[in-house]
């Protein structure tokens, strides 16, 4: 049987890797080739939104808001509410 404690271990690397693997794509997407190939693909419209500075940034600030709470998440530990522990 697997711990209480294994998993809460699990979940933790598992969130950790989710913050940082999206926060980096969200960075760094606007900015890259593929971005352009998007925009490309989309309505002329909506296109000219997506190709917009503001937005681009918009997106990477969202990504840099997930390094931020991963960074915050690393460096306060959360308390346990178990007694005991």
């Amino acid at each position: 049987m697997v711990s209480v404690r294994a998993l809460r271990m699990f979940l933790t690397v598992l969130y950790a890797s989710y913050l940082t693997n999206v926060g980096l794509f969200l960075m760094l997407l606007p900015w890259s080739d593929g971005w352009s190939r998007f925009v490309l693909l989309i309505s002329p419209k909506v296109g000219v939104f997506f190709d917009a500075p503001l937005v681009r940034g918009v997106v990477s600030a969202f990504g840099f808001l997930h390094l931020a709470l991963l960074i915050s998440e690393l460096l306060v530990p959360r308390r346990s509410t178990e007694q005991g522990s």
